[in-house]
């Protein structure tokens, strides 16, 4: 059988008559904490992953001799669940509470953004439009429930209720470079809660924003959790990408380029596209067609490391859609560049669909066309600054919420019996991120339990 050895290259078949065993597919945050908590249910669980390092978005790479995550990574003051978990593990005291700055890039400049004091002074808007959007924002931070904005797009309300202005120079660009084409189809549900949650993570007055960030990476979790995984019995197969997936009378057969495993219950958690992929020949048509309306975004992430600051922000937006990418975050505008041997880390991030020719151009191409657009932010910028550069690449990174998103969302208790699937698409009225990875890990790892069998009772 193989375990953990992904240049074995002999086919078998491995049958597992267990009734409490559970194969988790995909072995990023949400994949990783169900594992944990099947494991202390009293499962017996076993974690497919198609790629050698186990973490998904929150897969590590080196900077100085300091771990980082190839997509930047931070936490809100929000973010309970993530800590509560940090904290079961022995880690909440790694958490570091940091002081973040945010800007803007709108109408040719850059300008500082986020707080009541940046809003008077910020320009391209006439006092007519910063009232706007100051009263838009702020009724956004006071409703409590996503239903008034789930049937309409954010496109038309932040026209309607923030107006022309404030979509042409903020709002309206920062969806295209999330969104590209499909800007005008993101409900207004979507963000609302983008909108809500920043502002909770803000002090009074929303004068100050702190975000946390973990010593050594988030990737210091992940090591931590599939450690203690391992330490419990349960077996990575790593670079193995599950390639179908079907019923059979006993339970559930995965294949891998391995062989063939079964198992009473499968929790998938990669994207409903992926899941589509593998089990097409299996699931119903309907239950296909609602997997199907569930698109994402794919994710670019260009890594620079300099030999000096860039910009003065942690996070800046690039209200522009003339720009090909649509966020800067500044890692050691955050963390301190000592912590990566002096290095100052630059993300540049970019979302788009698989039909777009930077989804399949290669690293170099994609790196000359970002960089051209640097001194656009900053004139002082010289490639010269430029010590190293990292392309990443993430396919279904980011969900589409449409209108109505709640009702096209598949239950996690699919029409296969013993087969269950978490993603990032099942985190609502949320934004993804690791938190509600958690969050959504909890709720499925407690699902399978409740429907376990109950055991046989003798005579």
């Amino acid at each position: 059988m193989y375990r953990n050895n992904p240049s074995a290259w002999y086919f078998c078949e491995v049958r597992n008559e267990d009734p409490n065993t559970v194969a988790v597919v995909g072995a990023g945050l949400t994949g990783l904490v169900a594992a944990w908590r099947l494991v202390h249910q009293g499962w017996r669980v076993e974690v497919f992953e198609r790629y050698p390092q186990a973490g998904g978005l929150v897969a590590t790479f080196r900077v100085g001799g300091e771990e980082l995550e190839c997509f930047y990574h931070h936490l809100f003051t929000t973010d309970r669940e993530y800590v509560a978990l940090a904290q079961e593990l022995g880690l909440a005291e790694h958490i570091r509470w940091l002081p973040s700055t945010m800007g803007i890039f709108s109408a040719g400049k850059l300008f500082p953004f986020g707080t009541p004091a940046s809003l008077l002074r910020f320009s391209p808007f006439s006092p007519l439009d910063k009232l706007r959007f100051a009263l838009s924002v702020l009724y956004l931070t006071r409703v409590r429930k996503p239903d008034r904005f789930s049937g309409v797009t954010a496109w038309e309300w932040i026209r309607r209720y923030a107006g022309r202005r404030v979509l042409e120079l903020v709002w309206g660009p920062l969806l295209a470079q999330k969104f590209a084409e499909r800007q005008g189809d993101v409900s207004m549900a979507w963000l609302w809660k983008k909108v809500q949650l920043r502002g909770q993570s803000r002090g009074a007055g929303g004068l100050r924003e702190a975000l946390g960030y973990m010593d050594g990476s988030f990737g210091r979790l992940v090591r931590t959790l599939a450690a203690r995984l391992q330490e419990r019995g349960v077996t990575f197969h790593l670079a193995q990408p599950v390639l179908t997936l079907r019923p059979t009378e006993a339970g559930l057969e995965l294949r891998t380029r391995q062989g063939l495993r079964h198992f009473s219950r499968v929790l998938f958690t990669a994207s409903p596209r992926e899941l589509l992929q593998v089990a097409r020949d299996s699931l119903p048509q309907g239950y296909q067609q609602q997997l199907a309306r569930l698109e994402a975004a794919h994710a670019l992430c260009l890594v620079l490391e300099l030999d000096r600051p860039f910009l003065p922000f942690y996070w800046t937006n690039v209200a522009d859609d003339s720009f090909p990418f649509g966020g800067v975050i500044e890692h050691t505008n955050l963390v301190a560049a000592e912590r990566y041997g002096g290095c100052h880390v630059v993300y540049l991030s970019k979302y788009l669909f698989a039909n777009h020719p930077l989804w399949q151009a290669s690293k170099r191409e994609v790196f000359e066309t970002f960089l051209p657009h640097l001194p656009r932010l900053n004139p002082g910028f010289s490639p010269d600054w430029i010590l190293a550069w990292h392309l990443f690449k993430a396919a279904d990174a980011q969900p589409l919420v449409t209108c109505h998103y709640e009702r096209q969302l598949p239950p996690m208790v699919t029409p296969i019996r013993g087969l269950y699937h978490c993603s990032m698409a099942h985190i609502y009225p949320e934004d993804r991120g690791q938190n509600y990875a958690v969050r959504e890990a909890n709720r499925v790892a407690a699902l399978i339990s409740q429907q376990r069998p109950e055991p046989a009772r003798g005579r």
